[in-house]
């Protein structure tokens, strides 16, 4: 299946889904309950490092990039709009936010976080322009005979492990949670798409 052609539309989805997904996933940073296993390296890094979060994941992205070049996966636009555009709206955030202490913000922030990431990817993922970098790494190791939910599985598994040796932290009601509302959201995302009048 070829590329879709780069249109208006397309690149300002794209670029609009990345900013809602970065927006999120800062939420649920500041929520601090937790977040998933991801999130849980890129800070463990973050904490040890000068980097801040955002910058954190964008040079992991830049790093899984690389080895997906190597590998000759398919890669697109946004690909590489992924791993500039979420760590700098996630910075920016958490930059306008500060820190916040209060229980019920955390908890609002924590609930609302994934929502705004859900649909994110939605927007982002439906213009076929190219999968995440870390999305792309699974697909990799599929290509390579390896089950989808066993590479998520190792993968993954292994940066929680790594982000909580480096002092990241999990959550399971960030990391459950924000798995519901991917499946419903992203199934609502679908309908909504297969009927673009509803856009307009």
């Amino acid at each position: 299946m070829s590329a879709p052609k780069l249109s208006l539309f397309l690149f300002t989805r794209l670029i609009f889904g990345l900013i809602l997904f970065g927006f999120g996933l800062a939420l649920v940073v500041l929520g601090n309950f937790g977040v998933s296993p991801w999130e849980v390296f890129h800070q463990g890094i973050s904490k040890r490092t000068p980097l801040s979060i955002g910058i954190t994941i964008i040079f992991v992205g830049v790093i899984i990039l690389f080895f997906l070049f190597l590998l000759k996966e398919p890669m697109g636009i946004g690909t590489v709009a992924n791993v500039l555009i979420i760590g700098l709206i996630v910075d920016l955030t958490l930059s306008i936010f500060g820190e916040i202490t209060n229980l019920f913000p955390r908890i609002a922030a924590t609930l609302f976080g994934p929502i705004f990431v859900a649909l994110g990817s939605g927007f982002y993922i439906g213009t076929s322009l190219g999968p995440g970098p870390r999305d792309g790494l699974m697909t990799a190791f599929n290509r390579r005979g390896v089950p989808i939910w066993k590479a998520r599985t190792v993968i993954e598994g292994s940066c929680m492990i790594i982000g909580l040796l480096l002092g990241g932290t999990i959550g399971l009601l960030a990391a459950y949670y924000k798995g519901i509302f991917d499946r419903v959201v992203m199934r609502f995302m679908d309908v909504l798409f297969a009927f673009p009048i509803l856009l307009r």
